[in-house]
């Protein structure tokens, strides 16, 4: 690769072999099914299409939040691509499911173009660079809770629009072309996904700074060219903070509770997220070897590209390169860091990085382009990607079984609902989490409502996850049955409920099944009761893929 130009059948062998292994990982997950959150936003559409207001609910998301209580969610994009999805296929969750393949693919192949673009590459060595950087994002196994969940769309919206935009930015030469115009409108849709598009700005500038048409001009002089040419995405992002301070009244914080800039500025937080990184990190990783390994090869690979940004053989240019998109790849993690919160062991939150993982990839296709020698960071690239991809394979298979446990889920509901006597009434309980992938969590009225069940069923049906049950009981001041039949009126039933009945999930069988416990407990007795028996049913707190 050094020593003579690349050919491009190498470089289109690269392409190919990506190719097979998208095909091969992501699109059986164009089948997967609704979990947890993606029930949400279906009973909200149902509700309001049923008012006639599902297009002034929509609008109304532009100066105002989603419907999460407390948190200061700004997303009104993302969600109409949720809606563009409900008024065309309804619940045909294939449809919701392809549109987050798509985004990821051409992610993919964005965050390829912004490395060697931003390296000024060209030719068969930028071809297959490009497609080096791309594997790399495209296989990063926490990004499968971005591609396998619905509700993950937020995060693929908002990382496609901001490639999208720094793509335009580099291909621009001046403001006022086409291709800054349709930069900065790709940059309003970015911040109309999701918080995340804060990054924005900060990486125009730092694209600013590697342009060719630059490079003989002194750093000084060079650092305030950026500035001017960076100027309108740097205005846009301060309008964006202005707007959350208007509609929140605080421009940082996005989840309820939260500190973002206190927790910045605290070392007991960032300690706190210290220890807990290396379980939540290992957890992403599953058949990727020892973390240890994992961790080793990562590092080496991450060590190379610094080599490469520091080493007169790469060009003053190319370092330049390499330091800006360096820079980005860390701004993106401290950006989010402040607003974590806790990292839990079960690994589900590897969507954070998605974003970070896109630019890492575009600053590996950059020192694919202009690092000297470049075999040894070739050979880790493609060690990485392949680790990589073991892991990303096993948390695919674990997104695909836990969409067809909930989809038996939703079939068990409906026939459960049916075998329910008219005068009876069953408390369905289930998992928040799947072999640590979000089940049911958030899911529980979306499980017995409308426009998952053509009729709803909460007359007959109450689902609740398990942890539900402990809070629950210490509600039930008038008993368990009196509390339960309190509940079945307010789900539509006009008299009490005469029988009282209680399922759980069963994983292994697919299939809600009794729980028999004595009459006459206490609350307290009742929800310990359901915990003893679970096991004795075939039903787990935690189940795991068999």
């Amino acid at each position: 690769m050094d020593h003579k130009p690349l050919d491009r059948k190498t470089a289109a062998a690269a392409w190919a072999i990506v190719g097979l292994a998208a095909a091969w990982l992501l699109l059986p997950l164009v089948n997967g099914y609704f979990l947890a959150d993606d029930f949400v936003p279906l009973v909200l559409f149902d509700q309001w299409e049923g008012k006639g207001r599902l297009g002034a609910e929509l609008a109304a998301k532009l100066n105002g939040s989603l419907d999460t209580g407390a948190n200061h969610f700004y997303r009104p994009l993302s969600y109409a691509s949720f809606a563009l999805n409900y008024v065309t296929t309804g619940v045909a969750a294939e449809s919701w499911h392809a549109l987050n393949v798509a985004l990821h693919l051409a992610s993919g192949l964005l965050a390829g173009l912004v490395g060697v673009m931003a390296a000024g590459a060209r030719g068969a060595r930028a071809v297959a660079a490009a497609a080096g950087g791309a594997a790399l994002f495209l296989f990063f196994a926490p990004g499968m809770e971005v591609v396998a969940w619905i509700s993950g769309r937020l995060d693929a919206t908002a990382t496609f629009f901001t490639l999208l935009s720094c793509v335009f930015f580099l291909r621009s030469r001046r403001f006022g072309d086409a291709a800054s115009g349709l930069s900065l409108l790709a940059g309003v849709a970015a911040f109309l996904c999701k918080e995340s598009a804060a990054i924005l700005p900060l990486a125009i500038l730092l694209l600013a700074l590697v342009r060719t048409e630059d490079d003989d001009l002194p750093i000084l002089n060079r650092g305030f060219d950026a500035l001017r040419r960076a100027a309108p995405w740097l205005v846009l992002g301060l309008l964006y903070f202005a707007a959350r301070q208007v509609f929140y009244g605080s421009p940082t914080r996005v989840y309820a509770g939260s500190a973002p800039i206190a927790a910045a500025l605290s070392a007991a937080y960032w300690s706190s997220l210290a220890d807990a990184l290396p379980a939540w990190w290992g957890a992403q990783f599953r058949r990727s070897g020892p973390i240890a390994l994992w961790t080793t090869v990562v590092a080496a690979h991450a060590g190379l590209i610094a080599f490469a940004a520091i080493a007169p053989a790469t060009g003053r240019h190319g370092r330049l390169v390499l330091a800006a998109l360096g820079t980005i790849v860390l701004l993106t993690l401290v950006l989010v860091a402040p607003h974590l919160g806790s990292l839990p062991s079960s690994g589900i939150g590897g969507r954070l990085l998605y974003q970070s993982a896109a630019f890492y990839g575009a600053l590996a296709a950059a020192a694919l382009c202009v690092a000297r020698p470049a075999a040894p960071l070739l050979a880790m690239t493609v060690t990485v990607a392949a680790l990589g991809t073991l892991s990303f394979a096993e948390t695919a298979a674990r997104w695909n079984e836990a969409s067809d446990q909930m989809r038996a889920l939703v079939s068990e509901i409906a026939r459960t609902a049916r075998e329910t006597p008219a005068s009876d009434f069953t408390l369905v309980l289930a998992p928040a989490t799947y072999d640590d992938v979000l089940f049911a969590v958030n899911a529980q009225e979306g499980l017995m409502s409308r426009p998952v069940h053509p009729a709803g069923l909460t007359d007959r049906v109450l689902v609740q996850n398990y942890e539900d049950v402990q809070l629950l009981a210490p509600q039930m001041v008038e008993g368990v049955a009196p509390s339960l039949r309190s509940l079945a009126r307010r789900g539509g039933k006009r008299e009490e409920a005469a029988g009282l009945h209680v399922v759980c999930w069963n994983p292994a069988r697919k299939q809600l099944v009794p729980i028999v416990l004595p009459e006459n407990l206490s609350t307290a007795e009742w929800a310990e009761g359901i915990r003893r028996a679970l096991p004795a049913v075939g039903c787990t707190l935690h189940p795991v893929t068999r």
